[in-house]
C-alpha cells in the first residue's frame, strides 16, 4: 500500500507498488511489443529485477533473470518475516506468477560476473543486483555480539542473545521498527535508539501508526535523536544529535544494526568493460523504496 494509499495520506497522486503504471498510463498505459525482439539477461531477483524481466518479456524479448539465493524476492523475503506484514510478501509473489506466466527463465543460485556475461553476450543486461547493510565505522571493544537487522530477521531472531537488546536505527523504515517488536515479542528488553525524531517517521502514515502501536504494545523502549558511538563488553555508547551529549546504556547483551544499506555496484562496472549494453535498476544505483525500485524496473524494460 505504499503508493496507494501512502500517496493519499500524503497527498501524492496515487499509484501501485507493483503496477507503477498506475498513475502513469499517459507514459506506460500501452505496452509496445518491440519489432526486433532481443536476447536480455537480468541480474538479480529482487522487485526491481523482477519488474523488469517481466516487462521485457510481455514486450516479446527472451529474458533469463539470475539470481544468487535460492528464492527470488530481495528484502521483500526479510519484510514479511516480521509481525503483522506477511501481507507485504504479496509484492514478490505476484511478481513472481508473471515471470512463470510470460516465460521468463529463472535461475537462482546463480552467480554472475563479466566473464559469463561475456561468454552468454546478451543483447543487453539489467543490473539489478541491490544493496548490503552498511556499517560505518564504529568504536567495537569487547565481547558484546552486534549483528545486523537483515540476519536477525532472517534468523527469526533466534541468533540473539536474551535479556536487554539495543537497536541502533539510523534510516527510519520498517527495518529497525519492525526487527525491534520481533525481539520483544520473543521476551527480550528492547531499547530502538533512532536517528531521527521519531521510530519509523520514514514510513506512510498508516504504516507507522500500526508498527509504533505494535512495538509499544511489545513495551519497546524508544529513544530518539540518537546516533551509536560504540560498545564494548555490555555498554552501547550513543550521542544525542541534538545537544552532542553522550547517552550510555548498560547492562545490554546484544546489539543490532540497522544503520541503512549501501548500493552493491561492483558488477556495473564489470559489465562496462565488455561493452556490452546495460542498464543499473534499484538498490545497486543507490538504495530505494521497494516502490521506487519496481518503477525502475518498469523504465529500464520499457526502454530496451
Amino acid at each position: 500500500n505504499q503508493a496507494c494509499i501512502g500517496h493519499f495520506q500524503a497527498g501524492y497522486p496515487i499509484s501501485c507498488i507493483q503496477r507503477p503504471e498506475t498513475g502513469r498510463e499517459r507514459e506506460f498505459g500501452t505496452l509496445v511489443i518491440t519489432p526486433k525482439p532481443k536476447d536480455v539477461t537480468v541480474v538479480g531477483g529482487g522487485p526491481a529485477g523482477m519488474k523488469a524481466a517481466v516487462v521485457a518479456a510481455q514486450r516479446g524479448h527472451r529474458v533469463t533473470l539470475y539470481e544468487a539465493s535460492g528464492r527470488v524476492g530481495g528484502q521483500v523475503l526479510l519484510a514479511e518475516r516480521l509481525p503483522g506484514r506477511s501481507e507485504f510478501g504479496g509484492a514478490a509473489t505476484n511478481l513472481q506468477s508473471e515471470l512463470d506466466r510470460y516465460g521468463v527463465i529463472v535461475k537462482t543460485r546463480a552467480e554472475v560476473d563479466a566473464a559469463m556475461i561475456t561468454a552468454e553476450r546478451p543483447d543487453h543486461v539489467i543490473i539489478a543486483t541491490g544493496a548490503t547493510p552498511y556499517r560505518p565505522p564504529l568504536e567495537l571493544d569487547g565481547d558484546m555480539p552486534v549483528l545486523e537487522a537483515w540476519d536477525v530477521i532472517g534468523a527469526g531472531g533466534g541468533n540473539t542473545p536474551k535479556g536487554e537488546i539495543v537497536v541502533a536505527d539510523w534510516r527510519g523504515d520498517w527495518t529497525g521498527l519492525g526487527v525491534a517488536e520481533m525481539l520483544a515479542r520473543d521476551g527480550r528488553k528492547v531499547t530502538l535508539c533512532v536517528n531521527g525524531y521519531a521510530a519509523g517517521e520514514n514510513l506512510q502514515q498508516y504504516t507507522r501508526i500500526a508498527m509504533l502501536r505494535a512495538a509499544t504494545e511489545a513495551k519497546v523502549r524508544v529513544i530518539p535523536h540518537t546516533r551509536l558511538f560504540g560498545a564494548d563488553d555490555d555498554t552501547v555508547y550513543l550521542v544525542n544529535t541534538l545537544t552532542g551529549e553522550p547517552i550510555i546504556l548498560d547492562g545490554i547483551d546484544g546489539l543490532v544494526l540497522a544503520l541503512g544499506h549501501q548500493q552493491n555496484d561492483a558488477l556495473l562496472a564489470e559489465v562496462e568493460s565488455t561493452g556490452i549494453p546495460f542498464t543499473g535498476v534499484g538498490d545497486c544505483l543507490a538504495p530505494r523504496t521497494v516502490e521506487e525500485a519496481v518503477l525502475d524496473g518498469l523504465k529500464a524494460a520499457t526502454a530496451i
